[in-house]
């Protein structure tokens, strides 16, 4: 049976804070229990869920399927101000997307590395309306911490040409520049701002009123995530694993990952049902 192509729509979510409309564009297909994805930073919909396979796995595993490229990345709204990033800025549009998609309908949440901060943000904020939630590149190393350092954004920042009094940034935040800046919707000035806008650090204390059920899943070789277990144990249903042979970056394109992560969807989907 052939999977349903997705679809892109546009959801007006409000405004930004300078008073500029903010659109979010999003992906949908599928039929079924609802569920949402959630992409990781310096990506978007497309790159982290369809070329990767998880869109039509779960498209074709009885999903109604719906991934937005969150604001700032993608073809969904951009800010070059760093208070249009915060954490809840970030969960109200996908509160908006959710509601819009599902009205007061359950649904399950799937969330990559910054996509998994948000996904734990908009379950806390609806935790009766979360059936299942999978964070995927959340370790012990950033769970606790919202956003990356700020070389990072610095890098992001640079400029071809540069001043005397500014220092070279790090390599590996230079190699970063690079990855992000061979992505065609990326505008390295925005993400730098996403990055100022949302660092902070997270209550993981909350996380003992999620009642979800929930895995929390990271690639052995992740050296930035750092292990899911203690995070696993921050929720009541909580489980962590880890897949070998993957890291941060590899993870979504790995099958033995995903298919990890449609099973727990599965389960409690078939639970649902019954």
């Amino acid at each position: 049976m052939p999977v349903d192509r997705a679809t892109r729509h546009v959801l007006d979510v409000g405004c930004l804070v300078a008073g500029r409309s903010a659109d979010i564009s999003f992906l949908r297909a599928g039929r079924g229990e609802p569920v949402l994805l959630l992409h990781g930073f310096a990506s978007d919909a497309n790159d982290d869920w369809v070329e990767t396979g998880w869109f039509d796995a779960l498209v074709a595993a009885g999903f109604d399927v719906v991934t937005p490229d969150l604001r700032g990345h993608g073809e969904s709204v951009k800010s070059r101000d760093p208070a249009d990033y915060r954490l809840k800025a970030f969960a109200g549009d996908v509160a908006a997307l959710r509601d819009h998609c599902w009205g007061d309908r359950r649904f399950s949440l799937i969330g990559y590395s910054m996509g998994a901060h948000i996904a734990m943000s908009v379950t806390l904020a609806s935790a009766d309306r979360v059936a299942s939630l999978v964070l995927g590149g959340m370790g012990d190393r950033i769970a606790a911490t919202v956003g990356l350092a700020p070389e990072f954004a610095d890098a992001l920042d640079e400029q071809d040409g540069r001043s005397e009094d500014r220092r070279e940034p790090p390599s590996y935040a230079v190699r970063f520049r690079q990855h992000a800046a061979s992505r065609p919707f990326n505008d390295l000035a925005v993400l730098a701002a996403c990055l100022r806008g949302q660092s902070g650090v997270f209550d993981l204390g909350r996380l003992s009123a999620v009642t979800a059920p929930t895995l929390v899943i990271v690639g052995e070789q992740d050296r930035l995530a750092g292990a899911p277990y203690p995070v696993a144990a921050l929720f009541p249903g909580g489980v962590g694993q880890t897949v070998p042979g993957v890291n941060h970056a590899s993870a979504l394109a790995d099958q033995n990952f995903r298919e990890r992560a449609v099973a727990h969807l599965a389960r409690d989907a078939a639970a649902i049902i019954t």
